[in-house]
Protein backbone atom coordinates (compact mmCIF):
# COMPACT_ATOMS: atom_id res chain seq x y z
CA UNK A 1 0.00 0.00 0.00
CA UNK A 2 1.17 3.58 0.65
CA UNK A 3 4.62 4.10 1.53
CA UNK A 4 6.19 6.80 2.97
CA UNK A 5 8.92 6.81 0.39
CA UNK A 6 10.08 8.66 -2.43
CA UNK A 7 8.34 12.59 -2.21
CA UNK A 8 6.38 11.00 0.59
CA UNK A 9 8.69 10.05 2.39
CA UNK A 10 11.12 13.20 2.05
CA UNK A 11 7.82 14.73 3.66
CA UNK A 12 7.69 12.53 6.47
CA UNK A 13 11.44 12.67 6.99
CA UNK A 14 11.28 16.25 8.01
CA UNK A 15 8.36 15.84 9.98
CA UNK A 16 9.62 12.27 12.28
CA UNK A 17 13.29 14.27 12.83
CA UNK A 18 11.19 16.97 14.53
CA UNK A 19 9.05 14.37 16.38
CA UNK A 20 11.42 11.59 17.03
CA UNK A 21 14.69 12.71 16.96
CA UNK A 22 16.06 10.86 19.60
CA UNK A 23 14.52 7.27 18.99
CA UNK A 24 15.92 8.39 15.17
CA UNK A 25 18.92 9.22 16.44
CA UNK A 26 19.67 6.12 18.61
CA UNK A 27 18.75 3.92 16.00
CA UNK A 28 21.05 6.12 13.01
CA UNK A 29 23.99 5.64 15.81
CA UNK A 30 23.00 1.14 16.11
CA UNK A 31 23.35 1.68 11.89
CA UNK A 32 26.85 3.09 12.45
CA UNK A 33 27.99 1.00 14.44
CA UNK A 34 26.68 -2.37 12.74
CA UNK A 35 28.36 -0.99 9.48
CA UNK A 36 31.51 -0.68 11.36
CA UNK A 37 31.23 -4.24 13.00
CA UNK A 38 30.20 -6.04 9.88
CA UNK A 39 33.47 -4.38 8.16
CA UNK A 40 35.93 -5.31 11.19
CA UNK A 41 34.49 -8.88 10.59
CA UNK A 42 33.93 -9.08 7.19
CA UNK A 43 30.44 -10.14 7.45
CA UNK A 44 28.83 -10.66 3.78
CA UNK A 45 25.37 -11.31 3.26
CA UNK A 46 25.15 -13.12 -0.40
CA UNK A 47 21.94 -13.44 -0.97
CA UNK A 48 21.73 -12.93 -4.79
CA UNK A 49 18.49 -10.22 -5.04
CA UNK A 50 17.83 -8.91 -8.53
CA UNK A 51 19.22 -12.07 -9.95
CA UNK A 52 15.91 -14.27 -10.54
CA UNK A 53 14.79 -13.94 -14.41
CA UNK A 54 12.97 -15.48 -16.45
CA UNK A 55 11.39 -14.33 -20.13
CA UNK A 56 7.61 -13.72 -20.39
CA UNK A 57 5.72 -11.85 -22.83
CA UNK A 58 4.96 -7.82 -23.43
CA UNK A 59 1.74 -7.31 -22.40
CA UNK A 60 -0.11 -4.21 -23.93
CA UNK A 61 -2.78 -2.74 -22.84
CA UNK A 62 -5.60 -0.90 -24.45
CA UNK A 63 -4.18 2.31 -23.52
CA UNK A 64 -0.71 1.77 -24.53
CA UNK A 65 0.96 1.07 -21.73
CA UNK A 66 3.41 -2.40 -22.23
CA UNK A 67 3.61 -4.25 -18.97
CA UNK A 68 6.92 -6.61 -18.53
CA UNK A 69 5.88 -10.28 -17.27
CA UNK A 70 8.10 -13.37 -16.35
CA UNK A 71 6.90 -16.55 -16.35
CA UNK A 72 8.94 -19.46 -14.50
CA UNK A 73 7.77 -22.48 -16.25
CA UNK A 74 7.44 -26.25 -14.95
CA UNK A 75 10.78 -28.09 -16.27
CA UNK A 76 9.29 -30.66 -18.82
CA UNK A 77 9.23 -33.46 -15.94
CA UNK A 78 7.27 -31.65 -13.65
CA UNK A 79 9.91 -30.48 -10.98
CA UNK A 80 9.27 -30.77 -7.93
CA UNK A 81 5.39 -30.74 -7.69
CA UNK A 82 3.69 -33.30 -5.87
CA UNK A 83 3.23 -36.87 -7.38
CA UNK A 84 -0.22 -36.14 -8.95
CA UNK A 85 -0.65 -32.71 -8.68
CA UNK A 86 -1.93 -30.58 -11.68
CA UNK A 87 0.88 -29.10 -13.74
CA UNK A 88 -2.16 -26.76 -15.14
CA UNK A 89 -2.23 -24.93 -11.91
CA UNK A 90 -0.53 -21.17 -11.92
CA UNK A 91 0.86 -18.93 -9.20
CA UNK A 92 0.24 -15.43 -10.08
CA UNK A 93 2.11 -12.88 -7.86
CA UNK A 94 1.12 -9.29 -7.62
CA UNK A 95 3.10 -6.81 -5.89
CA UNK A 96 2.64 -3.39 -4.34
CA UNK A 97 2.96 0.47 -4.81
CA UNK A 98 6.71 1.89 -5.77
CA UNK A 99 7.88 -2.04 -5.35
CA UNK A 100 8.51 -4.42 -8.44
CA UNK A 101 8.21 -8.15 -9.12
CA UNK A 102 11.67 -8.27 -7.77
CA UNK A 103 10.35 -7.68 -4.47
CA UNK A 104 9.21 -11.81 -4.87
CA UNK A 105 12.45 -13.08 -4.65
CA UNK A 106 11.99 -15.22 -1.82
CA UNK A 107 9.15 -16.39 -2.77
CA UNK A 108 9.86 -17.10 -6.79
CA UNK A 109 13.08 -18.66 -5.19
CA UNK A 110 11.46 -21.13 -3.02
CA UNK A 111 8.26 -22.56 -5.63
CA UNK A 112 10.92 -22.52 -8.56
CA UNK A 113 10.34 -25.77 -10.13
CA UNK A 114 7.10 -26.29 -7.90
CA UNK A 115 4.55 -24.69 -9.52
CA UNK A 116 4.16 -22.39 -12.57
CA UNK A 117 4.75 -18.83 -11.97
CA UNK A 118 3.67 -15.44 -13.69
CA UNK A 119 4.88 -12.47 -12.20
CA UNK A 120 4.85 -8.91 -14.00
CA UNK A 121 5.18 -5.35 -13.04
CA UNK A 122 2.41 -3.04 -11.97
CA UNK A 123 1.91 0.06 -14.75
CA UNK A 124 4.59 2.44 -14.44
CA UNK A 125 6.47 0.49 -11.70
CA UNK A 126 9.49 -1.89 -12.48
CA UNK A 127 10.48 -2.40 -16.20
CA UNK A 128 6.78 -1.57 -17.13
CA UNK A 129 5.93 1.41 -19.20
CA UNK A 130 4.35 4.73 -18.06
CA UNK A 131 0.50 5.37 -17.45
CA UNK A 132 -1.03 8.46 -18.00
CA UNK A 133 -1.32 9.65 -14.24
CA UNK A 134 -5.43 9.54 -14.23
CA UNK A 135 -5.55 5.92 -14.81
CA UNK A 136 -2.78 4.97 -11.61
CA UNK A 137 -5.88 3.60 -10.05
CA UNK A 138 -6.51 0.27 -8.59
CA UNK A 139 -9.77 -0.27 -10.68
CA UNK A 140 -7.52 0.15 -13.62
CA UNK A 141 -4.66 -2.43 -11.81
CA UNK A 142 -7.48 -4.89 -11.99
CA UNK A 143 -8.05 -4.27 -15.59
CA UNK A 144 -4.36 -5.10 -16.31
CA UNK A 145 -4.16 -7.90 -13.92
CA UNK A 146 -7.38 -9.63 -16.05
CA UNK A 147 -5.29 -8.55 -19.49
CA UNK A 148 -2.18 -10.96 -17.83
CA UNK A 149 -4.59 -13.76 -16.65
CA UNK A 150 -5.60 -13.65 -20.19
CA UNK A 151 -2.53 -13.52 -22.02
CA UNK A 152 -0.25 -14.82 -19.81
CA UNK A 153 -1.46 -17.22 -17.26
CA UNK A 154 -3.33 -19.30 -19.81
CA UNK A 155 -6.99 -21.23 -19.43
CA UNK A 156 -5.76 -23.51 -16.13
CA UNK A 157 -6.60 -23.00 -12.81
CA UNK A 158 -4.73 -20.05 -10.82
CA UNK A 159 -4.18 -19.01 -7.56
CA UNK A 160 -3.04 -15.28 -6.60
CA UNK A 161 -0.72 -14.16 -4.43
CA UNK A 162 -1.45 -10.01 -3.56
CA UNK A 163 0.78 -7.97 -1.04
CA UNK A 164 -0.56 -4.39 -0.21
CA UNK A 165 -1.48 -2.62 -3.26
CA UNK A 166 -1.08 -5.92 -5.16
CA UNK A 167 -3.77 -7.39 -2.47
CA UNK A 168 -6.42 -4.35 -3.27
CA UNK A 169 -5.86 -4.90 -7.30
CA UNK A 170 -7.09 -8.22 -6.49
CA UNK A 171 -10.16 -7.57 -4.28
CA UNK A 172 -11.02 -5.64 -6.81
CA UNK A 173 -11.04 -7.71 -9.82
CA UNK A 174 -13.35 -9.80 -7.64
CA UNK A 175 -15.60 -6.99 -7.46
CA UNK A 176 -16.13 -6.38 -10.94
CA UNK A 177 -15.13 -10.19 -12.10
CA UNK A 178 -16.93 -12.11 -9.29
CA UNK A 179 -17.47 -15.27 -11.91
CA UNK A 180 -13.52 -16.09 -12.12
CA UNK A 181 -13.68 -16.90 -8.65
CA UNK A 182 -13.98 -20.48 -7.91
CA UNK A 183 -14.22 -21.28 -11.43
CA UNK A 184 -10.64 -20.02 -12.85
CA UNK A 185 -9.42 -18.45 -9.70
CA UNK A 186 -9.44 -21.00 -7.00
CA UNK A 187 -6.91 -19.47 -4.12
CA UNK A 188 -6.26 -15.93 -2.76
CA UNK A 189 -3.52 -15.03 -0.60
CA UNK A 190 -3.37 -11.40 0.69
CA UNK A 191 -0.14 -9.77 2.23
CA UNK A 192 0.23 -6.77 4.51
CA UNK A 193 -2.84 -4.85 2.88
CA UNK A 194 -5.82 -2.87 3.03
CA UNK A 195 -9.23 -2.65 1.56
CA UNK A 196 -10.30 0.79 2.64
CA UNK A 197 -10.37 3.15 5.12
CA UNK A 198 -6.76 4.50 4.07
CA UNK A 199 -7.54 8.42 3.71
CA UNK A 200 -7.19 8.71 7.75
CA UNK A 201 -3.54 6.99 7.85
CA UNK A 202 -0.52 9.01 8.67
CA UNK A 203 3.67 6.71 8.95
CA UNK A 204 4.10 9.52 11.14
CA UNK A 205 2.63 8.98 15.23
CA UNK A 206 1.21 12.00 16.48
CA UNK A 207 -0.32 13.51 12.86
CA UNK A 208 -3.41 12.78 11.83
CA UNK A 209 -3.91 11.17 8.22
CA UNK A 210 -5.69 13.85 6.94
CA UNK A 211 -3.42 16.43 8.00
CA UNK A 212 -0.63 14.31 6.93
CA UNK A 213 -2.45 13.87 3.55
CA UNK A 214 -2.79 17.75 3.23
CA UNK A 215 0.56 18.02 4.02
CA UNK A 216 2.21 14.86 1.25
CA UNK A 217 0.23 16.08 -1.76
CA UNK A 218 1.38 19.85 -1.78
CA UNK A 219 5.20 18.51 -0.99
CA UNK A 220 4.96 16.42 -3.89
CA UNK A 221 3.72 19.04 -6.02
CA UNK A 222 6.58 21.02 -4.88
CA UNK A 223 9.22 18.28 -5.22
CA UNK A 224 7.84 17.62 -8.61
CA UNK A 225 9.23 20.54 -10.41
CA UNK A 226 13.02 19.94 -9.35
CA UNK A 227 12.87 15.46 -10.42
CA UNK A 228 16.73 15.97 -11.16
CA UNK A 229 17.48 17.36 -7.74
CA UNK A 230 15.16 15.06 -5.56
CA UNK A 231 15.95 11.54 -7.99
CA UNK A 232 19.66 12.54 -7.48
CA UNK A 233 18.99 12.50 -3.70
CA UNK A 234 16.81 9.82 -3.46
CA UNK A 235 19.31 7.62 -5.50
CA UNK A 236 22.40 8.13 -3.75
CA UNK A 237 21.81 6.45 -0.84
CA UNK A 238 22.81 7.65 2.65
CA UNK A 239 22.64 5.80 6.48
CA UNK A 240 19.91 8.38 7.02
CA UNK A 241 17.60 6.52 4.36
CA UNK A 242 18.97 3.21 5.33
CA UNK A 243 17.05 3.76 8.74
CA UNK A 244 14.20 5.09 7.35
CA UNK A 245 13.66 2.35 5.16
CA UNK A 246 14.38 -0.21 7.41
CA UNK A 247 11.75 1.49 9.89
CA UNK A 248 9.11 1.64 7.08
CA UNK A 249 9.78 -2.03 6.07
CA UNK A 250 10.34 -4.27 9.06
CA UNK A 251 9.35 -4.70 12.20
CA UNK A 252 12.77 -6.95 13.27
CA UNK A 253 16.66 -6.59 13.08
CA UNK A 254 16.80 -7.95 9.18
CA UNK A 255 20.60 -8.21 7.63
CA UNK A 256 21.34 -4.86 6.02
CA UNK A 257 21.25 -6.45 2.96
CA UNK A 258 17.26 -6.87 3.43
CA UNK A 259 17.44 -3.08 3.69
CA UNK A 260 19.40 -2.31 0.83
CA UNK A 261 17.22 -4.37 -1.54
CA UNK A 262 14.00 -2.37 -0.43
CA UNK A 263 16.07 0.68 -0.74
CA UNK A 264 17.20 0.08 -4.44
CA UNK A 265 13.65 -1.37 -5.43
CA UNK A 266 12.43 2.33 -3.92
CA UNK A 267 14.94 4.39 -5.56
CA UNK A 268 14.06 2.87 -9.05
CA UNK A 269 10.64 4.32 -8.98
CA UNK A 270 10.58 7.91 -10.19
CA UNK A 271 8.95 10.24 -7.73
CA UNK A 272 6.09 11.49 -10.23
CA UNK A 273 5.02 7.81 -9.90
CA UNK A 274 4.82 8.36 -6.40
CA UNK A 275 2.98 11.18 -6.76
CA UNK A 276 0.56 9.61 -9.90
CA UNK A 277 -0.10 6.69 -7.89
CA UNK A 278 -0.67 8.24 -3.81
CA UNK A 279 -4.36 9.63 -4.43
CA UNK A 280 -5.21 6.37 -4.95
CA UNK A 281 -5.37 4.70 -1.75
CA UNK A 282 -7.58 7.33 -0.26
CA UNK A 283 -10.13 6.50 -2.76
CA UNK A 284 -10.18 2.77 -1.55
CA UNK A 285 -13.20 0.72 -1.17
CA UNK A 286 -12.70 -2.77 -1.65
CA UNK A 287 -15.27 -4.40 0.94
CA UNK A 288 -17.47 -5.91 -1.64
CA UNK A 289 -15.09 -8.19 -2.49
CA UNK A 290 -15.00 -10.59 0.60
CA UNK A 291 -18.26 -12.32 -0.34
CA UNK A 292 -16.53 -13.18 -3.64
CA UNK A 293 -13.07 -13.92 -1.80
CA UNK A 294 -14.83 -16.17 0.86
CA UNK A 295 -15.79 -18.86 -2.24
CA UNK A 296 -12.28 -19.80 -2.36
CA UNK A 297 -9.29 -20.97 -0.47
CA UNK A 298 -7.75 -17.97 0.89
CA UNK A 299 -4.54 -16.83 3.28
CA UNK A 300 -4.06 -13.41 5.02
CA UNK A 301 -0.70 -12.35 6.80
CA UNK A 302 -0.48 -9.19 8.63
CA UNK A 303 2.38 -7.69 10.62
CA UNK A 304 2.17 -6.66 14.28
CA UNK A 305 4.28 -3.56 13.37
CA UNK A 306 3.68 -2.75 9.67
CA UNK A 307 3.48 0.94 9.39
CA UNK A 308 1.92 1.33 6.10
CA UNK A 309 -0.86 -0.96 6.26
CA UNK A 310 -1.44 -1.19 9.68
CA UNK A 311 -2.42 -4.60 11.44
CA UNK A 312 -5.77 -2.94 12.29
CA UNK A 313 -6.81 -3.18 8.28
CA UNK A 314 -5.81 -7.28 8.33
CA UNK A 315 -8.02 -7.55 11.18
CA UNK A 316 -10.69 -5.88 9.51
CA UNK A 317 -10.00 -8.64 6.95
CA UNK A 318 -9.77 -11.53 9.15
CA UNK A 319 -12.88 -10.57 10.47
CA UNK A 320 -14.78 -10.68 6.52
CA UNK A 321 -12.84 -14.10 5.33
CA UNK A 322 -13.42 -16.58 9.00
CA UNK A 323 -12.46 -19.47 6.84
CA UNK A 324 -9.19 -18.49 5.77
CA UNK A 325 -6.15 -19.11 7.12
CA UNK A 326 -4.98 -16.32 8.75
CA UNK A 327 -1.57 -15.22 10.51
CA UNK A 328 -0.73 -11.68 12.13
CA UNK A 329 3.06 -11.72 13.23
CA UNK A 330 4.35 -9.86 15.59
CA UNK A 331 7.82 -8.42 14.88
CA UNK A 332 7.13 -7.91 11.51
CA UNK A 333 6.66 -5.08 9.28
CA UNK A 334 5.24 -3.87 5.58
CA UNK A 335 7.67 -6.55 4.01
CA UNK A 336 7.19 -9.44 5.66
CA UNK A 337 7.40 -11.83 2.79
CA UNK A 338 10.96 -10.60 2.75
CA UNK A 339 11.65 -10.29 6.58
CA UNK A 340 9.96 -13.78 7.99
CA UNK A 341 9.73 -15.35 3.81
CA UNK A 342 9.99 -18.91 5.57
CA UNK A 343 6.73 -18.10 7.14
CA UNK A 344 5.12 -16.80 3.78
CA UNK A 345 6.19 -19.23 1.89
CA UNK A 346 4.61 -21.81 4.29
CA UNK A 347 1.46 -19.77 4.21
CA UNK A 348 1.29 -19.88 0.41
CA UNK A 349 2.54 -23.58 0.07
CA UNK A 350 -0.45 -24.48 2.11
CA UNK A 351 -2.75 -22.29 0.13
CA UNK A 352 -1.52 -24.52 -3.29
CA UNK A 353 -1.74 -27.47 -1.26
CA UNK A 354 -5.44 -27.20 -0.39
CA UNK A 355 -6.52 -25.76 -4.11
CA UNK A 356 -4.49 -28.65 -5.27
CA UNK A 357 -6.44 -31.33 -3.02
CA UNK A 358 -9.82 -29.48 -3.98
CA UNK A 359 -8.64 -30.00 -8.54
CA UNK A 360 -7.78 -33.57 -7.53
Amino acid sequence: MAKPYGAVGLAASVLALAGGGIALGLELERRLVSKRLHAERGEVDEEPFFSLRSPGPVVTTPDGVQLHTEVDELPADGGDSPAGADDELTLVLVHGYVLSLDCWHFQRKYFRNKIRIVLYDQRSHGRSGRSAGELCRVPQLAKDLLQVLDEVAGDGPVVLAGHSMGGMTIMHLAKDHPELFGTRIHGVALFSTAAGEMADYSPIRGLPGRAFGKIAQPTMAVLNRIPEVVEKSRTAGSDLSFVFTKRGSYGSDVPPSYVEFMNQMLGQTPMSVISDFYPAFAELDEYEAFQVLSQVETAVIGGEDDAITPVRHTDKIIELLPGADVRRLPDCGHMGMIEHHEIFNGVLADLIARVRRNLS
